[in-house]
């Protein structure tokens, strides 16, 4: 299989079927292959733009490997560090290998006609929105419309590749050595800001090639994601919940910095679920692990003294990880997530003792599920108290705080603080 294959393998259940890219299977796909199917992600309207321009009879829906494959083509000629007549001649002559010989000509005529009117068509799609910000219509509107002075630097953002970052397990080494070891085995990488765990890669590497990977030194995790066990913070001996915890990274840090503690890890999904399991025996640690719906959960004589939900959301905050998300989610999703995100929290809140404390997050930059999700709570629920988190991070919001992607840095992501009064 070469690499344009495996990319049309790769998307063709993203833009066939409406499947997450992460849903998908390529056993074979090289990494050149992945980063032209990511990159075809984060560009998909431009280069969609590109081929409306130049494919006078648009192709049939039958004929999607064929709209994939110059798509790969036209990205690879602006952004792979090699010959713009190499990209095009791969691409060519991938066409036979997906036993399509017919399109041979049409693949080499747009990206040929692509490289001799570059000036002309980069012209004509600058007057195409989604063009230009890489975003359909309705999201580039929500997000303009829910940070004015800020749009700009989060479209940018989600339009570059993430940076790979780490959570250093501090019950096995500090960070400063572990930055050490990562010096050793000839790894650049600088400390996070926010975390104290944190460290950023200049450079992502295989997962085989970090020190100390299989033995529980380190895992793969967001900057800000590795906030939640700070604002969370549990105190020894007591009983905590993660809602929604899969795949396991929250949880997993949680175990890490607050041992002397009883975690119940919980999903809807079962085999997401497993997934927990699997990140908890590689860092060999242990918590109940239940799968079920929040919503209908309701277990016998449990409450619990801090409860950790982050909640399903949109992935608006994570789209230069995900940029499949510009996809595959509609702008009715939104109001459908808010209101799943209400009953979650609702569901939650049972489940929370007098004195409890429950951190409501998501990944997202949209208010609709931020804090509008935390106010239409507290309009329909009494005795909550919201505590106000002065941090040095994120942007102080109505009842949270709100961290926006940047582009070498972290992720976008909320986090809300509610407490339970102690007589309730």
């Amino acid at each position: 299989m070469n690499d344009y294959e495996a990319v049309i393998q790769l998307l063709t259940p993203v833009l066939g079927r409406g499947r997450s890219f992460d849903a998908g299977r390529c056993p074979g796909a090289s990494p050149l292959a992945r980063e032209i199917a990511y990159g075809v992600l984060r560009q998909y309207f431009r280069l969609q733009a590109i081929v409306n321009l130049l494919v006078k009879k648009p192709l049939a829906d039958k004929h999607l490997d064929i709209r994939l494959l110059i798509y790969a083509g036209l990205y690879s000629i602006d952004m792979l560090k090699r010959p713009a007549h190499a990209s095009v001649n791969a691409a060519v002559e991938s066409v036979a290998d997906i036993g399509k010989p017919w399109a041979k000509g049409l693949v080499n005529g747009v990206l040929r006609n692509y490289l001799r009117n570059l000036t002309d068509i980069e012209g004509k799609i600058s007057q195409n929105n989604e063009a230009v910000t890489g975003h359909p219509d309705w999201l580039h509107e929500l997000i303009c419309r829910d940070w004015p002075a800020d749009n700009e630097a989060i479209i940018a953002a989600n339009n570059q590749q993430a940076p790979m970052t780490l959570r250093v397990n501090q019950r096995r080494i500090d960070r400063a050595g572990y930055e050490r070891e990562l010096g050793s085995a000839d790894i650049q990488s600088r400390v996070g800001e926010l975390a104290t765990t944190a460290l950023y890669l200049d450079a992502p590497v295989s997962v085989n090639r970090l020190p100390g990977f299989g033995e529980g030194k380190v895992s793969i995790q967001d900057e800000v994601s590795q906030l939640a066990a700070t604002v969370l913070d549990p105190e020894p001996g007591n009983h905590v919940l993660d809602a929604c915890a899969a795949p396991g990274g929250k949880t997993c840090h949680l175990l890490e910095a607050q041992p002397d503690m009883q975690l119940t890890a919980l999903d809807v999904d079962g085999g997401r679920v497993e997934q927990i399991q699997e990140n908890l025996a590689r860092l060999e640690l242990e918590c109940e692990l239940v799968t079920a719906d929040l919503s209908k959960w309701n277990p016998a004589d449990r409450i619990f003294d801090r409860i950790l939900l982050d909640a399903p959301c949109s992935g608006t905050g994570v789209i230069r990880r995900h940029p499949d998300i510009k996809l595959l989610r509609r702008k009715s999703d939104v109001g459908k997530l808010a209101n799943t995100q209400l009953t979650l929290l609702r569901a939650a809140w049972r489940l929370l003792k007098g004195g409890g404390v429950l951190v409501y997050s998501t990944c997202s930059v949209l208010k609709a599920e931020n804090d509008d999700v935390i106010g239409r709570f507290l309009d329909t629920t009494s005795n909550v108290s919201v505590t106000r988190m002065e941090a040095p991070w994120g942007t102080a919001t109505r009842f949270g705080r709100q961290l926006l992607p940047t582009p070498d840095r972290h992720d976008g992501f909320y986090y809300a603080r509610l407490v339970k009064p102690a007589n309730s």
